[in-house]
């Protein structure tokens, strides 16, 4: 038995020997797997020193740390950065009411998940902001992030990029940078006499303040934008040299559809683009001769004036004064705002042109816009629609419109944003917007924090079906 034994131990001792290998290969495979997880995961988790570069907020410096597990991540800018800015309380109802504000960061990154190619990292997720929601995509190559900002419709909105490369805390002295901000803003503002506002003392007090904490770009931007929001004018924003272009040629900025041979209706999205754009719209619309024109401005936040005078030129049909920019020259002397039989005395816009208009600016008290219809001019019924979003260049036009009763206004009140700015380079690459004319319409109407109110009030979304059923009830009178 003894040699029976043996024997059948020898018998089998090639399977033994082979599970014994196969035991062993598993073993050093999942170790293999666990070193390789391991190393996957260090090559993301930890500190990054990013960039952000969006539009609104051009391109700021800051520090996200990225949490790991397994194939999927997370990521967060400092927590609770919230609370040194609008304080505890309100840090607190925005963490429950809106899923801005998670863990008090005002930049992160959910529902992320990486896979590895040779020696780069590829991942994927979603960024969320108060600049809104966006899909992240990009990879990791020599510790070095790449990343696009998209938009739900796979439009790039911008970027994150960054490196290993951890600075030290606060990224940079704030405090003395909002000390430049100060000093430029008493010297370009409109008007020095807003600066004794309640609402700029306060603005100033709560940003001096909120300094002593900031530790990178994304505070003092944000810090700024919220409080900002209580000052008694508009067009006052501040952000960080961009490295992108938001500038696209060959954007459309107006576009006409024919609803039947009676009806067109004219999209215009924003007037950023030329004088001769709004021509060309405008030789088609002749050329059909259409008997109702719908122009919708809901969303629109304006542009330059060189593409909303020349817009204007073609639906208002007599020569009126469209009204006046009043400048820091004007309010150092007087403290009233001239009366329409005083514009005479001013300097007059009259060229679709926003250099010429610029320079006005800076050399004379005020400068008023003069509205000179084409020699080919539309005089069919005219509606506008608009809504809270509707801002900047469009409201002047709207108003005068509205009281020449030369359109239907439908929709919703205006924004209210209505000023000339311009752009001040700072310190660290940071630029200033600031308002540098105030403007008033013909009649002395301040649009600025108060907007245009519709003829026809609508929600925004029921405006154009609103347009059509006026027209309709237009046909059958």
């Amino acid at each position: 038995m003894m040699n029976h034994s043996f024997f059948e131990v020898r018998q089998h001792q090639p399977r033994f020997v082979l599970i014994c290998l196969q035991l062993s290969l598993i073993v050093l495979t999942n170790i293999h797997c666990f070193a390789q997880t391991d190393s996957v995961e260090s090559m993301l988790e930890g500190k990054w020193n990013l960039n952000l570069n969006h539009p609104a907020v051009g391109d700021v410096q800051f520090i996200m740390n990225f949490e790991t597990n397994k194939n999927q991540f997370k990521a967060y800018s400092k927590t609770n950065a919230d609370r040194n800015i609008v304080g505890f309380w309100n840090s607190f109802l925005a963490r429950s009411f809106t899923q801005n504000f998670k863990k008090g960061s005002l930049v992160r990154i959910e529902n992320g998940n990486f896979k590895t190619s040779n020696d780069t990292l590829y991942l994927k997720g979603k960024m969320i902001s108060t600049l809104g929601e966006f899909v992240l995509e990009g990879f990791i190559l020599n510790e070095n992030l790449q990343s696009t900002l998209k938009y739900s419709n796979r439009k790039i909105a911008g970027s994150i990029s960054g490196n290993r490369i951890i600075p030290d805390l606060p990224l940079r002295d704030y405090k003395a940078l909002f000390e430049d901000i100060e000093a430029l803003t008493k010297n370009k503002i409109y008007n020095k006499d807003v600066l004794q506002s309640k609402g700029w003392k306060t603005f100033s007090n709560e940003m001096t303040s909120a300094t002593n904490n900031f530790q990178d770009d994304l505070d003092i931007i944000f810090a700024f934008y919220y409080y900002s929001k209580r000052l008694p004018f508009s067009h006052y924003t501040l952000t960080r040299s961009s490295k992108v272009s938001t500038n696209n040629q060959n954007e459309k900025h107006l576009t006409l559809k024919q609803k039947n041979t009676e009806i067109a209706y004219l999209r215009i999205a924003s007037f950023k683009g030329s004088s001769q754009e709004v021509d060309s719209i405008f030789n088609l619309i002749y050329q059909n001769n259409y008997k109702y024109l719908i122009v919708d401005l809901r969303n629109n936040s304006g542009g330059n004036v060189e593409a909303g005078l020349a817009f204007a030129s073609h639906v208002i049909n007599s020569t009126s004064y469209g009204g006046i920019f009043l400048t820091q020259n004007w309010f150092n002397t007087y403290s009233h705002v001239p009366k329409i039989q005083d514009y005479e005395n001013f300097q007059h816009f009259t060229k679709a042109n926003n250099d010429l208009l610029l320079r006005g600016i800076h050399q004379y008290e005020g400068l008023c816009l003069k509205i000179i219809p084409k020699e080919k001019n539309y005089n069919g019924k005219l509606f506008i629609l608009i809504n809270k979003n509707t801002a900047s260049t469009c409201e002047p036009i709207v108003y005068e419109l509205k009281k020449q009763e030369r359109a239907i206004i439908i929709g919703e009140t205006t924004a209210g944003s209505m000023l000339n700015s311009e752009t001040f380079v700072l310190n660290e690459k940071f630029e200033i917007k600031i308002p540098t004319a105030d403007y008033y319409t013909s009649d002395g109407y301040r649009i600025d924090q108060n907007g245009v109110e519709p003829n026809i009030k609508t929600n925004s979304n029921d405006a154009l079906k609103t347009a059509f059923e006026k027209i309709t009830t237009l046909e059958h009178q």
